[in-house]
């Protein structure tokens, strides 16, 4: 992008109401990461880098499309659900902002069309890395991971095709058919998906109490004091003091309320999405008013240092999936102690050799484990002794009580004595499933699921329990160790490192796969050696002999070759359809 498009969109911004410190801020690029915002000077924290009125975000409350369009027209063709109703409007401004005969932005145009977003949509990427881009040549390389069952391209293309193909073809005013071989393309329709992904906020109605401000479209609670340390403001009680909302929260993929969010609180926030996030590196985060947006630094802040906003630290299956990047630190020194994060960030193509390699990754990195791979190893291992209803029964009343169907497993904690943490969930669902056919009724009579702990003194239930979970990390482990297309390759965790210490022979999308399942790889290892540590501690405890286990010194050899090398609810999967995830980030 030029400097002149940044130029225009600064001068855009700062006449529609907008307010930038552009003796502390600049606009740059990076190596890694694209465009961003650096430090010209140092900068204190609680320091307010640049404001914005809430009428500059873009979302289908501020953009005039829905208006023009016909609120009932709107809800009759679908599109005041979910993501597909702000990627029309999007759509809509980047053929107005671009076409040769409407480069005037805020000009009136027939039938009261005015196109507001102009210089901010000339700004925006066109090219992304995400895997809902992917061809299915580069979308083998992520085969076995988390990644894949999420992309939700075939929702996405859905919608694009029953909705906002037939409503652009219902005004030939606001849809020119001129405009639509090239804005309103499936490719376009993607394109604009990838940019609210993320690069999009929540930023909900302002309420005061209980009332919505009449004035005022948009609605947060009130958490927190700007005059105060942000790190501390929740707890601050203080009469007269503007009151902000930390509005780096965004759709949220995990939410049970899904159905519930407002798709209208979703916007693009012109220049809050132009500050890059990296993990554990945040120093500025965004907040809310009544009327306006504010940007404020949350550290101390040295000249050239790059400006952060991130909302937590995502592992890198969310990042590739939702940003089409992913972040790599160290997660602990060569031949030392395991310290998170040491060194800060690792730039993608540093030579690395594969020691350095080895200790690389990104902290937040996790492994889903679905509760019907468990299903599927307890009816494996006890083929005939439960039917399909006894099953069914057990499965409906662990989701009645609200239990997981999907366990989130991470990284041991920087500074934890332990290697992994076998989530107690997956141990109670694991028993559950076991239990015999008179067990099962008297627990469910009691309302009460077996507790997620293995039974001290019922040695032989607790080595039924291990081994049934051993298998599952077994086959979920030989899921992302498995070649595409059925060939046999094990992609070892060493495979992997060996790969990234040679930058110049992969293509950033297989670089970016090859990090993604080897921080998989390496969670899983964990595990199996955690299951093997817990069978030996409980055959020790037991005077049982290691002849007697299923883990013997052959399943040591697992899929490595013989070489050693906390849950969360289910995910909702799609890109444009994708209920995203609590701030969205660059």
């Amino acid at each position: 992008m030029e400097d002149a498009a940044i130029d225009a969109f600064v001068q855009w911004f700062q006449s529609n109401g907008g307010y930038v410190d552009l003796q502390v801020m600049g606009i740059t690029e990076f190596s890694e990461g694209g465009r961003g915002a650096i430090a010209l000077c140092d900068i204190p924290k609680g320091y307010t880098i640049f404001t914005l009125p809430r009428t500059l975000t873009l979302s289908t409350r501020t953009s005039p499309l829905p208006s023009l369009f016909g609120l009932d027209a709107w809800r009759a063709h679908g599109l005041h659900k979910g993501w597909v109703g702000l990627i029309l409007c999007m759509m809509w401004e980047d053929a107005w902002a671009h076409e040769s005969d409407v480069v005037n932005v805020g000009v009136q145009r027939q039938d009261d069309i005015r196109t507001t977003w102009g210089s901010y949509m000339r700004i925006l990427p066109t090219e992304f890395d995400t895997p809902m881009l992917w061809n299915a040549e580069e979308l083998e390389e992520l085969q076995g991971t988390a990644v894949v069952d999420k992309i939700g391209r075939d929702d996405a293309e859905r919608d694009y095709s029953e909705k906002v193909v037939p409503a652009i073809q219902t005004s030939l005013v606001l849809f020119p058919p001129s405009h639509h071989g090239t804005w309103y393309t499936l490719e376009a329709y993607h394109r604009a998906g990838s940019r609210i992904l993320s690069r999009s906020f929540t930023v909900s109605r302002w309420t005061v109490g209980d009332n919505v401000e009449e004035n005022d479209p948009n609605e947060a609670e009130v958490d927190d004091h700007l005059d105060t340390p942000i790190e501390s403001s929740m707890h601050i009680d203080e009469p007269d003091p503007p009151q902000l909302e930390n509005i780096i929260e965004g759709l949220d993929s995990n939410s049970e309320d899904d159905e519930e969010d407002d798709p209208s609180d979703i916007a693009m926030v012109p220049m809050a999405d132009l500050l890059n996030a990296k993990w554990g590196s945040e120093n500025a985060k965004l907040f809310y008013e009544s009327q306006m947006l504010r940007m404020v630094t949350t550290k101390n802040i040295r000249q050239c240092e790059q400006i952060f906003n991130t909302y937590g630290d995502p592992p890198n299956s969310d990042l590739l999936r939702r940003y089409g990047h992913v972040d790599l630190v160290r997660l602990h020194p060569p031949s030392s102690v395991h310290t998170h994060g040491i060194d800060g960030d690792v730039e993608m193509g540093d030579d690395k050799d594969p020691e350095t390699i080895s200790c690389l990754g990104n902290p937040s990195d996790v492994v889903e484990i679905r509760a019907d791979l468990i299903v599927h190893m307890v009816k494996k291992s006890r083929s005939g002794s439960k039917t399909e209803d006894d099953v069914r029964a057990r499965i409906e009343w662990w989701l009645d009580e609200g239990e997981d169907d999907i366990f989130v497993i991470g990284l041991p904690e920087p500074g934890s004595q332990s290697s992994a943490t076998l989530p107690p969930e997956i141990i109670s669902l694991a028993r559950l499933l076991m239990l015999s056919e008179a067990d099962f009724r008297i627990a469910h009579s009691k309302g009460k699921l077996p507790k997620g702990k293995l039974k001290k003194d019922d040695a032989k239930e607790s080595k039924a329990v291990l081994e049934i979970l051993n298998d599952v990390f077994k086959e979920r482990e030989r899921n992302v160790y498995r070649w595409r297309c059925g060939n046999p390759l094990t992609h070892l965790s060493q495979d992997d490192e060996h790969l990234l210490s040679l930058p110049e022979t992969l293509i950033k999308r297989k670089r970016h796969a090859v990090v993604v399942r080897l921080g998989e790889k390496r969670i899983l290892k964990l595990m199996r050696e955690k299951l093997r540590s817990l069978l030996a501690e409980l055959n020790a405890s037991s005077g049982v002999g290691d002849k007697n286990t299923k883990l013997d010194a052959r399943d040591n050899k697992d899929v490595n070759g013989g070489k050693d090398t906390g849950s969360g609810r289910k995910r909702v999967s799609g890109l444009e359809g994708d209920q995203g995830r609590k701030r969205h980030r660059k």
